[in-house]
């Protein structure tokens, strides 16, 4: 193992990855995030737990302070104020432990920096034993070691800029696929977990089931497992608002704040992003169902579909964006896990296709909120 940790640092290839962790730590230490709000209203959602415990899932931040001050960056207006925390209890507890350490502002990013640089030496890690299994290498190979180096860097502006929590969300999109192999019953405990830290963890739940098909009393099990944990960790907002208020603010973002729509059917700035992503949608389906352009006839078998059961999560994610949230670029950044257990082929046509997917979406998203031109001028 120490040789192993050895190789992630030591190499040519290495020296790269400590400039990327060095950036996660000095643009989270001197920056403040630029375009949404999210990291300072999880900030004060966190001090408020101290004093108001779980009720905060039915107060609005003006009845929690009536001096709430914290503004949205793409419109001057008051962030979200008269909506109620909707995150889940695992979320609102960490937030909490932030709240209270030294500099929050500061080591709540380092803290979610250090999400990232875990889940980049999962993902290497994964690669490199995928890799040996499809060609029998000790080496992992380039586009491999690109596609874990990838997030590192892509994750710098979500969570040493911006504060976002995706790093933590990749976390537990990650340890399920990581842990099922040798620690199923585990394994299925971080999926519970992981619906308390943001719903959308739920989406691995199908490629472990199947995995297990062939193992009924196994998959019987994990699902248990599921939703034991998903209830137990449910009572502190079962006894709240917390589902309805939940469902109410759901994709109605402009009733609460200056922001745009995020359904990206209504952001016109979004065309191109929008439609590569559909793009991609489409062939992902026909890639699903076992489609190939140079073969004269479409042959395609329950068994076989169920074999490709890990673009279950990749489709159903991707559809999700599409309805609800193509607008947020942060949210591409949980395809990694998913793209991370297709074979090698598929791996690296959707890494390409999402990449520029994403590059084109991170500039439609900076355009329609703080402008190119104020984001520009934030470095100069």
């Amino acid at each position: 193992m120490e040789s192993s940790f050895k190789s992630v640092f030591f190499r040519p290839y290495n020296h790269i990855v400590v400039i990327f962790i060095l950036l996660h730590l000095l643009i989270g230490a001197f920056t403040s995030p630029l375009v949404t709000s999210d990291f300072e209203r999880n900030l004060f959602y966190g001090e408020a737990f101290w004093e108001h415990g779980f009720s905060i899932y039915d107060m609005t931040p003006l009845q929690i302070d009536p001096d709430y001050a914290i503004g949205d960056p793409s419109s001057g207006l008051l962030s979200y104020p008269n909506t109620t925390y909707d995150y889940p209890t695992i979320q609102l507890l960490f937030w909490a432990g932030v709240s209270i350490l030294p500099f929050p502002n500061i080591v709540g990013k380092w803290l979610l920096s250090s999400f990232d640089i875990f889940n980049f030496l999962i993902m290497y890690y994964f690669l490199k034993n995928l890799q040996n299994r499809e060609e029998e290498g000790e080496e992992i190979k380039a586009p491999e070691k690109a596609l874990a180096l990838s997030y590192l860097l892509f994750s710098i502006p979500f969570s040493a800029f911006e504060g976002q929590s995706t790093a933590l969300t990749v976390t537990f999109f990650l340890l399920p696929l990581v842990l099922h192999s040798n620690h199923k019953y585990w394994s299925y405990l971080t999926v519970g977990l992981g619906f308390h830290w943001k719903y959308v963890s739920l989406l691995v739940l199908p490629y472990l089931l199947i995995k297990d098909r062939k193992n009924v009393n196994e998959a019987i099990k994990g699902l248990f497992i599921v939703l034991l944990t998903i209830v137990l960790l449910s009572f502190p907002i079962l006894f709240s608002n917390f589902i309805l208020n939940y469902f109410g603010f759901f994709g109605r973002l402009s009733e609460y704040s200056g922001q745009l729509k995020s359904n990206n059917f209504y952001l016109f700035h979004l065309c191109i992003s929008s439609l590569l992503s559909s793009v991609i949608l489409v062939l992902g389906f026909l890639t699903w169902i076992g489609f190939s352009f140079s073969d004269k006839k479409l042959e395609v078998t329950i068994e076989g579909l169920i074999e490709r059961a890990y673009w279950i999560p990749f489709l159903i994610l991707l559809s999700f964006l599409k309805v609800y949230s193509t607008a947020f670029p942060w949210y591409w950044v949980w395809f990694y896990p998913l793209i991370m257990i297709f074979p090698r082929g598929e791996r690296r046509l959707y890494t390409k296709l999402l990449g520029i997917t994403f590059a084109i979406g991170v500039i439609d998203f900076i355009d329609i909120t703080v402008g190119l031109e104020t984001f520009i001028e934030y470095f100069i």
